[in-house]
């Protein structure tokens, strides 16, 4: 697959922009641990120039941990991006499939996200080369 690239004024807009973005971060790897991806997105959905990596997440999410994510994330929008968004992506390592312990992921990143007032525009799971996008239902 080619991996189109992203130009960092452009605003994402779209789910395709958003999913375009994830595939050049992935850039089509294997991952061999954990990695939580995080974008930032000013009020006009454009990015903001860092990319945030949160490595060696565990295989299970917790509460507490998702909720510090999220009210660092919280403050560094206040101060970078008010009226801003996230864009969130899950690498691990395995197979392209969504298993339980990624939809627990995405249900507590939503969750704790929410609780802490941070707008999610999209969150993906990247694993063996391959970025899939989670939709909202997935969450519930």
């Amino acid at each position: 697959m080619e991996i189109e690239p992203v130009n960092s004024g452009e605003p994402l807009r779209t789910d395709a922009d958003l999913l375009r973005w994830a595939r050049f971060v992935n850039h089509g790897v294997h991952p061999r641990r954990r990695t939580l991806w995080v974008l930032l997105l000013d009020a006009d959905d454009v990015p903001r120039p860092v990319i945030i990596p949160i490595e060696d997440v565990p295989d299970l999410p917790d509460a507490q941990g998702t909720a510090r994510i999220a009210e660092a994330l919280a403050s560094v929008l206040e101060e970078e991006a008010p009226a801003g968004s996230v864009v969130m992506m899950l690498e691990r390592p395995g197979p392209p499939l969504r298993a339980q312990a990624d939809h627990a992921w995405h249900t507590m990143l939503r969750w704790s996200m929410a609780e802490a007032g941070v707008r999610v525009r999209a969150v993906f799971l990247a694993a063996a080369g391959e970025v899939l996008a989670f939709a909202l239902d997935d969450a519930a």
